[in-house]
């Protein structure tokens, strides 16, 4: 029986290109390695913005050693002269390849103000560049680059990244959707700390994964709510074993495919209280782990006064339309009263009212009522 190649065979620059998206310096890596691969002076990944005006983003492997106020000159000077850039002029498409010695003469590039401001002073005299792109929108270029005293590059230079191509496309297509799922995540939490209800983002094994600005200051704020081992901890002893109780119940419940929401209420001091709702974190695939977020604990401020409305909505991810209804149910409204306060049909309503069910995680209105009911008991 014939064996295949060995796994410890597979090229270290496409395990350091998939590495990349999670860098801090994306790619920082695999750029380093394909440099001293292609034994250039640098290799970096270019990736255009879709503003006009606006210089691209460069991440170079190894990076040029400037201060910050050289680097601030050259991206304005980018920006005002990138037009003028002869190969990424060249590279319109995907796949396409050229050295800059094959899309300009010596004696033209002598004559480019982009090569004179922003090549020949920082010694880039030869260069490879591909254009590469992925469906969410992000394209660029990734590039070689080498000296004057140093050899321009090689049709057998073009076939390593020929080779590297479609990997190079795969990871670029990763950090789009790694940053997509971050920027959402980013306004959902900025949303929160507008509306000043404390959250914290727990995964399967109730450790805290992240934390908005108004749970931050809670816990640097008040010794009723404190973080110990990344995990959430109540300054009341008995209060803390409900709360440990409620998120193993709602880890369990997303465990389980189901949804879990309970709340209750801790003495933050004398004549004030704190209150705590716990919710499961429904996932969008079965292909979730531990390392996920499950669950998240929605804490109210000492001085919570929102509207019902608000704080439904924001509890239970539903839109002010849905959120106002769930309040108006919640009154003791029937559906068809709560259509004539909305001035809206009943059918309308209706649908309205199977979204709300869904999004809450019960099936029966009575049993949304209670929620709803119990939820702003906790937080209002």
């Amino acid at each position: 029986m014939r064996i295949g190649k060995p796994l410890a065979d597979v090229d270290e620059l496409v395990t350091l290109l998939y590495r990349g998206p999670l860098e801090a310096t994306p790619w920082l890596g695999f750029l380093e390695a394909l440099s001293r691969r292609m034994r250039c002076a640098s290799a970096a990944i270019t990736l255009r913005l879709s503003r006009q005006g606006t210089p691209p983003l460069i991440i170079w492997g190894p990076a040029p050693v400037i201060d910050e106020r050289e680097a601030r000159r050259i991206h304005a000077v980018h920006a005002e002269l990138g037009d003028l850039d002869p190969l990424r002029n060249a590279l319109t498409k995907a796949g396409d390849i050229y050295r800059l010695s094959e899309v300009i003469s010596p004696d033209d590039l002598r004559a480019n103000r982009f090569y004179r401001e922003i090549l020949q002073p920082y010694g880039i005299e030869y260069q490879l560049g591909m254009y590469i792109s992925e469906p969410g929108g992000w394209e660029g270029n990734v590039g070689l680059t080498n000296g004057p005293d140093e050899a321009d590059f090689t049709d057998d230079d073009k076939q390593v990244l020929l080779a590297l191509r479609p990997h190079l496309e795969q990871s670029l297509a990763l950090f789009s959707r790694i940053r997509r799922d971050e920027t959402e995540l980013q306004v959902m939490i900025d949303t929160l700390d507008r509306l000043t209800l404390c959250t914290f983002i727990l995964d399967g094994a109730g450790r805290v994964l992240r934390t908005n600005s108004a749970g931050r200051a809670l816990v640097k704020s008040n010794s009723a709510v404190r973080a110990a081992d990344d995990r959430l901890v109540l300054a009341s002893k008995a209060g803390n074993a409900q709360l440990q109780q409620l998120i193993g119940k709602a880890i369990a419940a997303r465990r389980d495919g189901g949804s879990f929401a309970e709340g209750l209420r801790v003495e933050a001091d004398i004549d004030r209280h704190l209150g705590v709702l716990v919710r499961t974190i429904e996932t969008p695939s079965r292909y979730s782990n531990e390392a996920g977020p499950a669950a998240v604990v929605y804490v109210s401020g000492l001085d919570n006064n929102q509207p019902v409305e608000r704080l439904v909505s924001q509890i239970f991810d539903l839109t002010p339309s849905e959120a106002h209804l769930a309040a108006l149910l919640a009154t003791g409204l029937s559906l068809a009263e709560a259509a004539a306060r909305l001035e809206l049909t009943e059918n309308t309503v209706r649908s309205y009212c199977k979204t709300i069910l869904s999004k809450t995680g019960v099936s029966r209105q009575a049993d949304l009522v209670r929620l709803i009911l119990r939820s702003v008991a906790v937080l209002g």
